[in-house]
């Protein structure tokens, strides 16, 4: 009942999420539930615990029928016994050499054997197999953990894209904002600009400036608004979900988390980093794979019972037997000798490979902290340039209605703070991703904000 109404509850989101705000713990839902990938995914998962019981089933004792029935159209053993005068017996074996009395015996026709029915039932119960059976449910259990391991790995790639996604909208957006903030002072200083013109106090060189600064920047806004739309309709199939025009995002690119904040120890991290464990289960099954070859090589040992049942020669009979084999490979091993050596190699192979992707990791994490340090700086300059861009355009305005300075300098004035301003929007929509980063390459829950 649960899944159902958990499916239910899924479909309703897809359905009406589109006309609502969502926030960004919204989108990793839908993202989580709807991704095709992840559903694949997780059928590997059950398809991996589906072998790990059917290696379990190895314990038990294998359990045969089987049935043969016969037949023939005529009898298959045939035989005429003559007549003849048989030797009488008085008990003394002596006389049976030179015998004085006999018995005439007419003769006779024996035919039997045109049928017979077979049925037998054995269970047998392997008592050393090598190691074959604990190693193959040792390897079966890891391939379980392997594929865990692998969907929450796709996991994080679908909330790694799904946060890419939202925050560059949300950029975007907030460029969308800035860009009409400066609109509309083109817009101001074009009637201030038009009404000095007509007063005769500016050329029209200089109403003209504002005029095609005023186009240049309507074919920019339609095409950010065009380019907005463009990656909400790819968000939305990648949520799973109808796009709407309606569709917003609920969050902003303010500034939540220095770089000390989600800083970890990168030794610790490391041993929770899903591509350690992974190195580790490959390092493992190696090692088991390996015994498994030796195991192969080794005396297979059983004991059974079965029950039999006969009905041939118009007689029928039951028996009950019990019985032991040993199984001794002896032209195998120098083969088996070299597969071991085989699976050795594979095995130091596996452990250089774990050694090295160590020590890249831990790279990868000290060059990700970095990123993330230098990204945050990026965060401080750009806003003091913002402040100080503002600070510029204001006394500029204050000379221009001064007539101190030319239209030129107050159209560049604005233009820079709102060069400045996108560089601010840019570098904390940066920020945002270089945190995921940092967190996923620390093995920190990206589900967690």
């Amino acid at each position: 009942m649960r899944k159902i109404v958990i499916t239910i509850f899924s479909i309703i989101i897809a359905q009406f999420a589109f006309s609502q705000t969502l926030s960004l713990d919204s989108c990793k839902n839908l993202a989580l539930e709807n991704n095709k990938q992840l559903i694949q995914a997780k059928l590997k998962v059950k398809e991996a615990e589906q072998v790990k019981k059917a290696a379990f089933t190895k314990y038990f004792p294998k359990i045969s029928a089987q049935g043969f029935a016969m037949r023939a159209n005529d009898y298959m053993i045939k035989e005429e016994i003559p007549e003849m005068n048989l030797p009488v017996y008085d008990g003394n074996p002596v006389n049976l050499l030179q015998p004085t009395e006999f018995a005439y015996f007419p003769g006779m026709q024996i035919e039997t054997f045109d049928y017979t029915n077979i049925a037998a039932v054995t269970a047998i119960q392997p008592i050393f197999t090598g190691g074959r059976i604990i190693n193959g449910n040792k390897l079966a259990k890891i391939g379980v953990a392997v594929n865990k391991e692998q969907l929450d790995n796709k996991k994080e790639e679908v909330i790694l894209k799904t946060e890419n996604y939202y925050w560059q909208i949300v950029m975007l957006e907030e460029k969308q904002q800035t860009l009409n903030a400066y609109l509309q002072m083109l817009q101001n200083l074009y009637k201030d600009v038009s009404t000095a013109y007509q007063s005769g106090l500016v050329q029209k060189s200089d109403l003209l400036k504002v005029q095609l600064k005023l186009n240049d920047v309507e074919v920019k806004k339609y095409q950010l608004e065009n380019g907005i739309e463009i990656l909400k309709m790819a968000f939305c199939q990648h949520l799973g979900i109808t796009y709407s025009e309606s569709f917003e995002l609920s969050d902003s690119l303010a500034l939540i988390e220095t770089p000390e904040s989600v800083y970890v120890n990168h030794q610790q991290a490391l041993y929770n980093r899903k591509e350690y464990n992974l190195l580790q289960k490959s390092l493992e099954a190696e090692k088991l794979k390996k015994r498994m070859t030796i195991g192969e090589k080794l005396p297979q040992i059983s004991v059974g019972v079965q029950a039999l049942y006969f009905d041939a020669f118009d007689k029928q009979n039951s028996y009950g037997i019990a019985f032991a084999s040993v199984s001794i490979p002896i032209s195998g091993w120098w083969e088996a000798s070299h597969k071991i050596k085989e699976h050795k190699i594979k095995e130091e192979i596996a452990q250089t490979e774990l050694e090295e992707k160590s020590e890249l990791m831990l790279l990868q994490m000290e060059k990700s902290y970095k990123d993330l340090s230098e990204s945050y700086r990026q965060i401080k300059i750009a806003e003091i340039s913002v402040q100080q861009a503002k600070e510029h355009l204001k006394i500029v305005s204050d000379n221009y209605k001064a007539g101190i300075v030319n239209t030129s300098d107050m159209l560049e004035a604005q233009a820079s703070l709102l060069d400045e301003e996108n560089k601010l929007s840019e570098a904390k929509s940066n920020y945002k991703m270089k945190v995921l980063n940092y967190k996923k390459s620390v093995a920190i829950d990206l589900y967690l904000n």
